[in-house]
């Protein structure tokens, strides 16, 4: 009597438990929980590349690329994309993710820039293609890090306050840019920082990192991806620096027209960003509205 007594006090926890994860997948199935975007930059990350690795559908667009790509908003492609580009993060982070996944994409956009010096994040993609961790998570999205709980709830508030703010979130372009004295101090030192000649450590650790991507790029290719180079435009005054233009001309070099291919210069344009680097959003949605149409014409090419 004393082992069944204390065997009903085991099992009456461990039916609640079973029963409230059923509710949540449940929940979860039919739509009535949101999707989180993250609490924070890491999460985000990862969620990103869940939603990518465990999609077993074919996107015929991805991108990767820094927290640049990132800023892009994709929902204003034409064509069904994926944007993996990494806040804080790298390129090759990105094009990892792209060569171990199986299914393969039609159009690789591999973003290229000062960035190319951060390194490959395995931290980040080694746990995402664990055999058992990733059955899981195919087949019980719950366990994935856009339906924790507090990252779900995060979601609804913040979804919540978007709607009522609405017209305050249009207006935030308006804000980052009247906001000049804090803007102009960013970019003044940013301009500072990186009108110096590059040097010899920061060269060889972007000649090392662009031997890493060519190979990333080699095996996704020998799936007959089609991948094409590209640069995201960004403050003048800033991409007019002695070290940027030292880097894109390094670029240029290590990855040559006559090997690589590049997107096909868009029309200029006035940007404007944030802090010196990143689009502000009205501009970052025209850059994809141009991106899109260079894309579709590429696209239209190889298919006929």
């Amino acid at each position: 009597m004393f082992f069944i007594s204390n065997l009903s006090l085991v099992i009456r926890p461990l039916l609640v438990c079973i029963a409230c994860l059923i509710l949540y997948q449940s929940s979860i199935f039919y739509g009535f929980l949101p999707s989180s975007e993250g609490i924070n930059q890491w999460q985000a990350n990862i969620i990103k590349a869940e939603k990518y690795i465990y999609d077993r559908s074919s996107t015929p667009i991805v991108l990767v690329g820094s927290s640049l790509a990132n800023n892009l908003p994709i929902k204003y492609f034409s064509n069904r994309a994926t944007n993996l580009g990494m806040s804080g993060g790298s390129t090759q982070t990105g094009l990892e993710i792209v060569r171990r996944k199986d299914i393969k994409p039609r159009l690789l956009l591999v973003e290229l820039n000062d960035t190319i010096g951060r390194k490959l994040d395995t931290k980040l993609v080694n746990p995402l293609f664990h055999p058992l961790t990733s059955f899981i998570k195919i087949h019980f999205p719950m366990f994935r890090q856009e339906y924790r709980p507090t990252s779900v709830l995060m979601q609804y508030l913040e979804n919540e306050y978007k709607q009522r703010n609405a017209k305050d979130v249009e207006r935030q372009d308006e804000k980052q840019v009247i906001n000049s004295d804090f803007r102009k101090k960013m970019i003044e030192q940013l301009v500072e920082d990186r009108n110096i000649e590059l040097d010899t450590q920061q060269k060889q650790l972007i000649v090392k990192e662009a031997e890493f991507i060519k190979n990333q790029i080699a095996d996704i290719q020998k799936e007959a991806v089609r991948v094409i180079l590209f640069d995201i435009p960004g403050e003048p005054v800033v991409d007019n620096t002695t070290k940027q233009r030292q880097i894109r001309e390094l670029l240029k070099s290590l990855f040559p027209k006559n090997s690589f291919e590049w997107l096909p210069e868009l029309p200029a344009g006035k940007w404007i960003t944030s802090d010196g680097i990143h689009l502000v959003q009205s501009n970052a949605k025209e850059y994809v509205s141009q991106l899109d149409r260079v894309v579709n014409k590429l696209l239209n090419q190889s298919h006929n």
